[in-house]
């Protein structure tokens, strides 16, 4: 794996694994338009890691008041106590360790191919597309602080889908956080309360395939991957934030549908 590729791929999993057009499908996509093998495990695992620090220093405050307020559970985090966010968080995330350890292994080869991706793509713009028209319809939503056990957990099951590739993680947490009656903005800020254990747990479990392989990176290729990863994310966490407050997902949609479309249109035409 050369640098370029290195940096490219980081590129775009730092851009999309937040915003709502998935990370997985892209990476897919960008190896099938330039005929790039899988960078393999040990990859997989650095752009993870930049991924997951660069959600974590983005709510860094607020990660670190969860964690000083748990002894005392004083303090408000997201109009939440930390015990009460700890374990709506928890409930969020048990559909996903499920889902992701037992399918893990199986999805690495199958359905990780272009065809595939771009079909997921226009099931991730459709649903996203319903659930903007549903919250205009809806009027008046509600904030995290009313986010119950029950709805944490039917948001956790609709992150499941993301072991699809071209299904958007953060994508699908806001569909269900929108449809239970959240705003965009409390949807896209539980999505990215959710992101923190779904991206570590995935991280865990490639190491844990990874020690049974040999390294197939070299070292300056994979600290790429994490800086890269690392600064692109961020400016992932910022551009979405900025684009839930007061406007529309209509342009994700729009742009995954688009996108879906003509992945099919090129395959096939024997692309």
């Amino acid at each position: 794996m050369s640098i370029v590729e290195a940096i490219v791929l980081a590129l775009v999993q730092g851009l999309t694994e937040f915003l709502p057009i998935s990370s997985s499908g892209h990476l897919v996509l960008t190896r099938w338009m330039f005929g790039w093998e899988d960078p393999g495990l040990d990859f997989d695992v650095a752009v993870h890691v930049g991924t997951l620090a660069a959600v974590l220093w983005a709510f860094r405050r607020d990660v670190w008041g969860v964690l000083s307020g748990l002894r005392s559970d004083e303090g408000s985090i997201e109009g939440l106590r930390p015990r009460r966010l700890i374990w709506l968080g928890l409930i969020g995330t048990v559909p996903i360790v499920i889902v992701g350890g037992l399918l893990y292994e199986s999805l690495q080869d199958e359905l990780r191919d272009a065809t595939a991706a771009g079909a997921f793509l226009i099931v991730t713009g459709t649903l996203i597309g319903g659930a903007e028209w549903r919250l205009r319809r809806a009027g008046p939503s509600s904030e995290i602080g009313r986010l119950s056990g029950r709805g944490s957990l039917a948001i956790g099951v609709a992150q499941c889908l993301a072991v699809l590739p071209g299904i958007s993680r953060s994508g699908m947490c806001m569909v269900a956080g929108m449809a239970l009656g959240q705003s965009r903005e409390a949807a896209a800020r539980w999505a990215f309360w959710l992101s923190m254990p779904a991206l570590a747990g995935a991280g865990v479990l490639a190491v844990a395939a990874l020690l049974d392989e040999q390294a197939s990176v070299d070292a300056a290729a994979l600290v790429a991957g994490v800086l890269v990863s690392f600064a692109t994310a961020l400016v992932g966490i910022r551009a979405l934030l900025w684009l839930v407050r007061g406007r529309s997902l209509v342009p994700f949609a729009a742009y995954c549908l688009l996108a879906g479309l003509a992945v099919l249109i090129a395959r096939a035409a024997g692309g």
